[in-house]
């Protein structure tokens, strides 16, 4: 059992992008939001699926494509993904 949070994106069908270049557009089905958001990100959010992962999960899945500390940037990237209602968390200390 882990203390990092997991993430998971409860309703897998509900964003749809587009990117142009290196940005991307996202739209959010439930909240009828729009977020911008560049490639790697939207990666990242893509990674995330209906079964929970962890920042680290992440980081190893995406390290490849990825320059400098990658661990800091999906840390606060799921922070910000969480607040913008893309992702949502579970503590890892309740999951099992």
């Amino acid at each position: 059992m882990s203390d990092s949070p997991k993430y998971y994106r409860p309703y897998l069908d509900s964003l749809h992008s587009h990117c142009w270049d290196d940005r991307c557009a996202v739209y959010h089905v439930d909240s009828g939001d729009s977020h911008l958001l560049d490639k790697l990100d939207l990666t990242v959010l893509q990674q995330i699926g209906s079964q929970p992962v962890t920042s680290g999960d992440l980081v190893s899945k995406i390290k490849p494509l990825f320059e400098g500390d990658s661990y800091q940037y999906i840390e606060a990237l799921l922070i910000n993904f969480e607040k913008l209602g893309l992702v949502e968390v579970i503590d890892g200390k309740l999951s099992s």
